[in-house]
């Protein structure tokens, strides 16, 4: 199978493939300018395709607090989830914007039972405190 991965050539684009070290995907190769792009397996690809879904919707939200801190948040920890902190995750993103808001702010307390069936809300929650734990003036 090595061999006839070696030897696919894509006279199109002058590209040809090869497998990875892993093996898990090929890498193409392109002749003319000898850069590599990775195809992904389709689980892979799958993976990635819901973690950009999943951070487009945490960064569109439709209130700019909530689209900068959960924004953020996601992109900083997204490619650490793996398929049960993606859940978590969207279940977060289910979560009303007023309510959201409110525990941000520290205006309501967050539910005992969310906090402790949802790591995902957890970390936000430490995320947003140690994010914005200092004073802020205005001069």
């Amino acid at each position: 199978m090595i061999s006839r991965l070696r030897s696919l050539v894509l006279p199109a684009r002058g590209l040809y493939a090869r497998p990875s070290a892993a093996f898990t995907h090929q890498v193409l190769v392109n002749t003319e300018t000898r850069r590599s792009f990775n195809v992904l397996s389709s689980t892979d690809a799958e993976l990635t395709k819901r973690r950009k879904r999943l951070a487009w919707r945490a960064k569109s939200r439709g209130w700019l607090e909530l689209d900068v801190l959960m924004g953020t948040f996601v992109e900083k920890h997204i490619t650490d989830f793996d398929e049960h902190k993606l859940d978590l995750l969207e279940e977060v993103l289910e979560l009303e914007n007023p309510d959201l808001f409110k525990w941000f702010t520290k205006q309501a307390s967050v539910p005992d039972e969310l906090l402790k069936e949802n790591e995902v809300m957890q970390l936000m929650m430490e995320y947003v405190k140690a994010d914005h734990s200092g004073e802020f003036t205005i001069k």
